[in-house]
């Protein structure tokens, strides 16, 4: 019944004033987001929210908001509660998330007003009567899950220290090309790492990698992958020596079953080659200003996999004015509705659609389109991403 187009993400305090949108180079009811940023979300665009009934026997929600122009736009609303939604890292003190989408198409939507209010009081009515039942119940159940949860969260801090410091606080200072990334846990820590670093010769290294499973045993994993890898890149920085390296190490170490892929990277900007490793990583993407790709394609075994492996190492071209796409596998495997991956080809056309933007705008870019693909926002697998813009007169 009702036509969707390019929705938007909107992250509210407790006091429902509005901390930031997404994308946040593209307007929204025809204002720019940094003028929204900390003006309450329901007064400053005069909002009136309404519940409808689908052709598809479900309710949707629909939100009027008034543009520039003092005109009442309709929107579908998507409701996200609570700081422990998994974009919720991108905004820190958000508790609340809107995905706002403007209607392409909509009918006798007033006249259905009626209709669906009679029969919204009659679902609360019932609503409200079982929940009734049920409070005594669950208020016990919270209480000693509230209990257990306290303990869980003091084991876990220490865990969660420990994940931050692995990711780079500041980025190679570079004439050559600029940085920006997204990470969202699945969990309060998890097995993606990734790290840039100066060589010398005008040059910058980007390791990337995915430690499988979730929680404390991945996290600590990749810890030392992550101290490996300072260790190595010192003594011998390519690529093919780094991973190899890095492989007979956790091959004597780690006896789990838990296995790694990783993708190190050398791009020197003298000569304009990217040399590369990739060991059982998704293809890493460098996009051209035309709109074609080069994939960073796995070509070696995932780490772990066999003790005694000869890595090999691969070179291809970029330019000036790429588009370095460096992610782990939680981006591409991130499901619709209808089971369909959001793939590689979904971070492409992300990419494309967004080349004549800011670095953050495409990463932002990236992240409104991977959330507006997948059927709920509970991602199945960390999600990293880093993004690098090399500069266009190289």
């Amino acid at each position: 019944m009702l036509g969707a187009a390019r929705s938007t993400l909107v992250a509210l305090d407790r006091a429902g004033h509005i901390i930031s949108i997404l994308p946040s180079d593209r307007p929204f009811t025809g204002r720019n987001p940094s003028e929204l940023a900390g003006k309450s979300f329901a007064a400053e665009l005069k909002a009136d929210f309404v519940r409808v009934y689908n052709d598809k026997g479900a309710w949707d929600e629909l939100g009027y908001f008034v543009d520039v122009e003092g005109e009442r736009a309709p929107y579908l609303v998507q409701r996200f509660e609570g700081a422990e939604q998994p974009f919720a890292h991108l905004f820190p003190g958000a508790v609340r998330f809107v995905l706002a989408s403007p209607l392409s198409a909509y009918a006798a939507l007033e006249g259905m007003h009626e209709q669906t209010i009679a029969n919204h009081a009659r679902e609360l009515e019932a609503v409200n009567l079982k929940l009734k039942r049920r409070s005594h119940r669950l208020k016990k159940a919270i209480e000693v899950l509230e209990e257990r949860n306290k303990q869980i969260i003091a084991d876990m801090n220490l865990a969660v220290e420990l994940q931050k410091s692995l990711l780079p606080k500041v980025y190679p200072d570079s004439d050559q090309v600029t940085f920006t990334h997204r990470y969202i846990p699945m969990a309060m820590v998890g097995g993606d790492f990734f790290d840039i670093i100066s060589l010398d010769g005008n040059r910058i290294g980007i390791m990337i990698s995915d430690v499988s499973g979730h929680g404390i045993a991945p996290a600590f994993i990749t810890a030392m992958i992550k101290s490996s890898f300072d260790y190595l890149v010192a003594k011998d920085d390519a690529p093919a020596s780094v991973i190899r390296r890095l492989n007979e190490e956790f091959s004597k170490i780690i006896e789990t079953d838990h296995y790694v892929t990783a993708c190190y990277a050398v791009f020197d900007f003298d000569r304009m080659t990217c040399t590369y490793c990739n060991a059982g990583h998704p293809p890493q993407l460098i996009a051209h200003r035309d709109g074609s790709f080069t994939e960073l394609e796995a070509s070696n075994p995932i780490i772990g996999m066999l003790d005694d492996f000869e890595y090999e190492q691969l070179v291809v071209p970029f330019t000036g004015g790429d588009v370095l796409c460096f992610y782990t596998d939680g981006v591409i495997e991130a499901r619709a509705a209808d089971e369909h991956l959001f793939g590689v080809e979904g971070i492409k056309r992300s990419l494309v659609a967004a080349m004549n933007e800011s670095i953050d705008g495409m990463a932002d870019n990236l992240i409104t389109d991977l959330i507006q693909f997948m059927k709920d926002p509970y991602f199945e697998d960390d999600i990293t991403m880093l993004l690098g813009q090399t500069i266009e007169s190289l």
